[in-house]
């Protein structure tokens, strides 16, 4: 029995209100990985739904989506999506969605949604691509020589508004908790090895802004490939990052009754933290 097993061998869950299973940055090309389906497919009956931090497909194209729906479609667990940067490469978008909704996946795009789990209990989740733009002046200094370019900081500002939308949207229906669900990253404590320099493409800290003028339980996000899983934005949100290069699978995660996020079956990978980020957390500028 593996280590995910023996931590929970039934997929029970106990005094949990619910519990989700995340991976992003499948990118998806000519082929499927035989362990990642089976272990795609085993999650049936052992949670609650399957949130999917966007990049499904490699480029978008029509074949990697056709590929990535059967995938997804032989899985019983209701599956929740966003896309990411490198999905939105493709020019049939609307085909991509349709071909996804039809193999089971809700997508979301500043939009929201509440599920209701087997046991009752209903989970407001929100969901929004996101953008680059950086965390300046939140959580670092401004580590890019120029000024972002006016195209990025109004595509920044836009996709934090339609999140704002989105929880405003969840703020109004009854929930147990609350999940945002994003490909980009809305701190940089999940960022890991990735260097700084290019934080501003991998995220922005209007987003953690958004996030902590509402009451969200957890945020879940893909993108940074070299980053770390476990984060938080600036006001004490908890952040995942499930892009698989960094948690090697799908990994689960347990809220609870108190709304705290539970142990995790999977034992993730030690946090890795670069040189430059341990220096701006021991000068107080990241949490």
């Amino acid at each position: 029995m593996d280590q995910r097993s023996a931590d929970n061998p039934t997929g029970s869950q106990t005094d949990a209100t619910f519990r989700i299973a995340a991976i992003g940055d499948l990118h998806l090309k000519t082929a499927v990985s035989p362990d990642m389906a089976e272990e795609l497919v085993a999650l049936d009956q052992k949670v609650d739904f399957l949130v999917i931090a966007g990049d499904i497909t490699e480029g978008g194209r029509l074949p990697e989506v056709e590929l990535a729906c059967e995938l997804l479609a032989g899985i019983k667990t209701p599956i929740i999506a966003v896309l990411g940067n490198h999905d939105r490469r493709g020019v049939r978008r609307r085909a991509m969605r349709l071909l996804l909704e039809r193999a089971g996946v809700r997508l979301l795009d500043g939009s929201s949604m509440v599920h209701v789990c087997p046991n009752g209990k209903k989970v407001g989740l929100a969901g929004v691509g996101g953008y680059g733009g950086g965390f300046w002046p939140e959580e670092v200094p401004d580590l890019v020589a120029a000024r972002l370019s006016k195209a990025v900081g109004v595509r920044a500002r836009r996709e934090a508004l339609r999140l704002q939308s989105a929880l405003d949207e969840l703020a109004l229906l009854e929930s147990d908790a609350v999940v945002v669900v994003m490909h980009y990253s809305p701190t940089v404590t999940t960022l890991g090895e990735e260097p700084p320099l290019k934080y501003w493409m991998l995220g922005n800290s209007l987003l953690g802004r958004v996030i902590d003028d509402h009451r969200v339980d957890l945020v879940i996000h893909g993108h940074a490939h070299l980053g770390n899983q476990y984060g938080q934005t600036p006001g004490g949100t908890p952040v995942r990052n499930v892009a698989v290069s960094v948690t090697g699978g799908p990994v689960i995660y347990e809220v609870r009754a108190d709304r705290s996020i539970g142990p995790e079956p999977w034992p993730p990978r030690p946090v890795s933290i670069n040189p430059s980020t341990e220096l701006l957390i021991r000068m107080g500028q990241v949490q």
